[in-house]
């Protein structure tokens, strides 16, 4: 009795434990994960790019790896593609792409590519789709949730701090006296039972879970589009005239931080058409500027500037637009009733406020002050500032085509195209400016034309006289734009990062359009970056192997490389530029060849793959004596006739991707593998009298199984009948009811419960 009986206890505190152990794990607020080792992984120095796919700290990048959707498997340590990773500045450097590493393994993802990976101290920040499903069971991917881990891959958080209802939410992860916050606008939110939503600015303190109403009903509002780390937002918003019944025909532009959690008092009880619980305002910010002037002297609310002052120091009424908000900078328009001029104004955010601050004066005379006769397009601008933050000049694309530059003269931006202070840098081609590098003078821009964004350069810190006379000319220096390689990257993600010395992008070159992953582009030599010259030289080299020009389109010339003797070389040679992949060229080669018909030319031949062998081993003796220079990437020795010796996959590709894309190489550049014979089986060796004999002999035999079967039921059936018909009796089995009797134990114990 005893071993039952303790196999019954330890059973059932296995059960509780596991149990334990079930609710312990459950109770964890973290998802499971594996914790990276490394050095420089907790520093103290700031994130460098936040807020793009991918940020620098200490001695890491870390970046999403690879453009996904948000309906691809979200479930933690399911994704790999679209996941977080890492790879350490040294490997980076070292061209070891591939020894990129998982940190968070769930999909970082936004409906509008405004927001991606934030850092700050030892934590990243990022947005995921939902997995959580509905009552029907359909996983809720079109929500998007604020989570967080750890920079070594643990402490990932399982509940997200908030889900935004709608994947394209706008919103920063930002830091304010050492509190991380997220600031975002709720888009058509309906928080007071509204008949129609309205957009709200909100700030959630990740720390607490408390969730701020920053501003209510704003009509526009801008976050800082450079400096993504910003915690100030600025906004406009109308004033209701509840004093008259009817909107103010002004605005009032405002600034809040993501601190600012105590609403602004107002005193609403003498306001005659305001009624309590259906009219509303709610401001955390403060007033930077304040359109009321002019005949609305007598109309001031509690929402204006000084309530109770009816001195009005403005002969205007002012409606601000939100043109462009960069690094702390707002540039904005603005107009009267009487007057639709589109001055465009700037303001330092930091100088607007105070204490002796007056947003009614600080409003520049109607007509003077501004920085531009009009800033309709102040938004595409790339704004230049100075080491004390002023603004020294602004790049912009012109509609007619290039690029030009134009600086700040006597506090202005001139475009009078005959003043030296504006001019062209580049003449011509529709261009996006991606990136300024203020460190090297360098703007990147890329042109129409691409699958994507293309890749260009130019410094933009010369005269006009250093790009007036180099048109024309086939000399190349900084001043001349160059494009870099045929690099291009998807333009439906994030932008470009220039991080670490590298082009980080998402790829749509060499057949991956379909499938995105990030690529690196080294634009250090020796440590430095590269000038302009240097990557024409580049350029040369490189089109000497794959352009029109190249040595491999050279191949394809019949009358240099006749078929017969160099079949299909040229589409070889290209395939393995790419993919390096020689063996599985062979083994096509063998196969393909052993299809030939006698005296007929071989699909590919001795000559061809003795060419192919040439070009992944260059030598002074060959056709690529030119390429002998190479590099290590990923732990291999690439030799300058190779793509991975220019740019390369960053991270990894899912093994569905690589064999895809691998396939899609083979598609376009190599022949098809002929089909394989089917296997012949022992009925294919048959001919047409064996098969008939074989299957007259399987009916008869078919026939003759039957009629034994018959045969057999009839002789039980007759054996049955004969037994009866002479009385015999079948033994009954003895019944014990146990239905009353207590006492008997059916496991082998007697009624007294002592073993029998």
């Amino acid at each position: 009795m005893k071993k039952p009986v303790t196999k019954i206890i330890c059973a059932t505190l296995a059960t509780v434990v596991a149990a334990g152990i079930s609710a312990a794990a459950g109770c964890s607020p973290y998802n499971k994960s594996i914790q990276l080792s490394g050095e420089d992984i907790f520093t103290a120095d700031k994130a460098v790019s936040n807020g793009g796919f991918a940020v620098e700290k200490g001695g890491y990048v870390y970046f999403i790896n690879g453009v996904t959707d948000n309906t691809a498997d979200n479930t933690y340590g399911t994704p790999d593609k679209g996941a977080i990773k890492r790879i350490s500045k040294k490997d980076l450097a070292a061209h070891n792409y591939a020894s990129a590493e998982t940190v968070v393994p769930q999909i970082s993802y936004s409906g509008n590519n405004n927001a991606g990976l934030f850092i700050y101290g030892d934590y990243i920040y990022y947005s995921t789709p939902s997995n959580v499903r509905d009552a029907e069971g359909n996983v809720r991917n079109g929500e998007l949730e604020l989570k967080s881990a750890k920079l070594d891959g643990t402490e990932s958080i399982k509940n997200a701090y908030i889900t935004f209802p709608d994947a394209s939410y706008d919103f920063r992860f930002v830091e304010e006296g050492g509190e991380v916050y997220a600031l975002y606008a709720a888009t058509g939110e309906t928080l007071f039972g509204e008949s129609s939503g309205v957009t709200n600015l909100h700030s959630l303190k990740l720390s607490s879970g408390v969730n701020t109403l920053l501003a209510y009903d704003v009509a526009s509002y801008k976050f800082d589009a450079e400096d993504k780390t910003n915690p100030v937002v600025v906004y406009t918003m109308g004033v209701s005239g509840f004093e008259t019944g009817s909107s103010e025909n002004y605005n009032q532009l405002y600034k809040v931080s993501a601190s600012q959690t105590v609403p602004n008092e107002y005193d609403t009880g003498s306001l005659v058409w305001w009624k309590d619980g259906e009219n509303r305002y709610v401001n955390c910010g403060q007033l930077v500027f304040d359109g009321i002037g002019g005949s609305d002297a007598t109309s001031k609310t509690p929402f204006n500037y000084e309530p109770g002052d009816k001195t009005i120091k403005n002969d205007h009424q002012y409606t601000y637009t939100l043109e462009a908000y960069v690094n702390g900078n707002l540039f904005y328009t603005r107009h009267t009733p009487q007057n639709s001029s589109e001055y465009l104004y700037s303001v330092k955010l930091e100088d607007a406020g105070g204490e002796n601050y007056n947003p009614v004066t600080a409003n520049p005379a109607q007509g003077e002050g501004y920085i531009l006769e009009s800033g309709t397009t102040a938004d595409s601008f790339k704004y230049i500032f100075g080491e004390n933050g002023s603004l020294e000049a602004v790049l912009y694309s012109e509609s007619s085509g290039g690029i030009s530059i134009n600086r700040v003269k006597d506090g202005a931006l001139s475009r009078d195209i005959n003043n030296e202070t504006y001019y062209r840098i580049v003449r011509s081609g529709s261009a996006t400016i991606l990136n300024i590098d203020t460190q090297n003078g360098y703007v990147y821009y890329s042109l129409t034309g691409g699958n994507g964004y293309t890749f260009y350069r130019v410094k933009y810190t010369g005269g006009w006289r250093d790009y007036d006379g180099m048109f024309g000319s086939d000399e190349v220096n900084d001043f001349t734009p160059v494009r870099i390689l045929d690099l291009d990257a998807s333009s439906d993600w994030y932008n470009p990062e220039f991080i670490a010395g590298n082009i980080l992008f998402a790829s749509e070159t060499d057949n991956m359009a379909d499938y995105n992953y990030i690529m690196a582009f080294d634009l250090t030599e020796d440590g430095n970056v590269m000038d302009n010259n240097r990557i024409d030289a580049l350029n040369k080299q490189y089109d000497k192997i794959i352009g029109t020009d190249g040595i491999i389109a050279g191949y394809a010339d019949a009358d240099k490389y006749e078929t017969a003797i160099y079949a299909n070389l040229s589409d070889a040679a290209r395939y393995l530029f790419y993919t390096a992949d020689k063996a599985y060229v062979d083994e096509l080669a063998t196969l393909c060849n052993a299809e030939v018909e006698e005296g007929a030319d071989l699909v590919y031949s001795d000559s061809t793959l003795k060419k192919l062998s040439e070009f992944l081993a260059p030598a002074e003796d060959n056709d690529w004596k030119d390429y002998c220079g190479h590099r290590n990437v990923n732990g291999q020795e690439v030799y300058a006739n190779r793509r991975d010796y220019y740019y390369s996959v960053l991270g990894t590709m899912t093994e569905e991707d690589a064999d895809a894309l691998m396939e899609s190489f083979r598609a376009e550049y190599l022949v098809n593998p002929p089909e394989e014979e089917p296997t012949p089986t022992w009925w294919d060796g048959l001919n047409t009298a064996a098969r008939a004999l074989f299957i007259t002999g399987m009916c008869i035999l078919g026939v003759l199984a039957v009629g034994g079967i018959v045969i057999g039921c009839i002789a039980l059936v007759r054996k049955a009948r004969t037994g009866k018909a002479e009385g015999g009796t079948r033994r009954r089995r003895i019944k014990v009811d146990t239905t009353d009797d207590k006492n008997i134990d059916v496991y082998g114990q007697g009624g007294d419960g002592k073993e029998e």
